[in-house]
């Protein structure tokens, strides 16, 4: 999970690289715009003492910004299924000198639909190449996709007990829909945090909670589906930065 799991393909990605080579030699399939910009920093982290170049490709952001890195010869790409395609029909990515593929959280591709434009992927790359394939669960589609792109794979199955870690302490409160965010204030006031990340169901729902509770003066801001990518990078930041209290 994790980080973790971006170094267990990661470091052996970069490891296999052939420095003097520009072109595209890894290619790391996210399913989220989120992902791709974890993994993407992940793996520079790993890599700051080598010389990779390292492409994150994702919708939301400038395409012209990811053709000029391309451009200037990118070894390693993780990306979106919709972009990825999208400059592979552009023509300003060649997976032909690809050696090594990962597609991770497979199936979370499932569930938001990007699994044809992954066939679509994978019809497009050289025969001769690593594949890995990471999944939480192994669905009878993402199966039917490993047989099909995958030659006498090795499957390794890491069955875990779900534990919470002793220093963190879990607690619930039963309350009514018009008593919740009563509630959750009641809490901010007495207890004693450096950040917080409150969940919300809907986008509604965030921003409501998000306005109701700087109008209280709490340093609170909303992340959701309906920002501009920008700005829920630059929001995720100010949290990071210790600017924000409540995202």
């Amino acid at each position: 999970t994790g980080t973790g799991k971006t170094a267990a393909f990661g470091i052996p990605m970069i490891e296999q690289l052939n420095s003097e080579q520009h072109d595209v030699q890894g290619l790391i399939l996210v399913p989220t715009r989120e992902l791709a910009m974890q993994v993407h920093r992940e793996l520079e982290r790993i890599a700051q003492f080598q010389h990779v170049n390292i492409t994150a490709c994702y919708g939301g952001q400038p395409i012209f910004k990811q053709i000029s890195r391309l451009q200037r010869g990118s070894q390693i790409v993780v990306g979106t299924p919709g972009r990825i395609l999208d400059h592979l029909d552009r023509g300003t990515l060649r997976l032909d000198r690809l050696r090594s593929l990962v597609l991770d959280e497979a199936d979370e591709m499932l569930r938001m639909g990007f699994i044809d434009d992954v066939n679509h992927i994978f019809e497009q790359l050289p025969a001769e190449r690593q594949g890995l394939l990471f999944s939480a669960t192994m669905p009878k589609p993402i199966r039917k996709l490993s047989e099909q792109y995958m030659r006498d794979p090795a499957e390794v199955t890491i069955r875990l007990q779900a534990t919470t870690s002793p220093n963190i302490r879990q607690r619930f409160l039963k309350r009514r829909r018009n008593e919740k965010l009563e509630t959750l204030i009641g809490i901010l006031e007495v207890e004693d945090f450096d950040a917080m990340l409150v969940f919300a169901r809907t986008k509604n729902s965030s921003s409501e909670i998000a306005e109701r509770l700087l109008s209280k003066g709490y340093a609170a801001e909303a992340l959701n589906g309906d920002m501009p990518q920008m700005l829920r990078e630059k929001t995720v930041g100010r949290l990071r930065e210790g600017k924000l209290d409540i995202l």
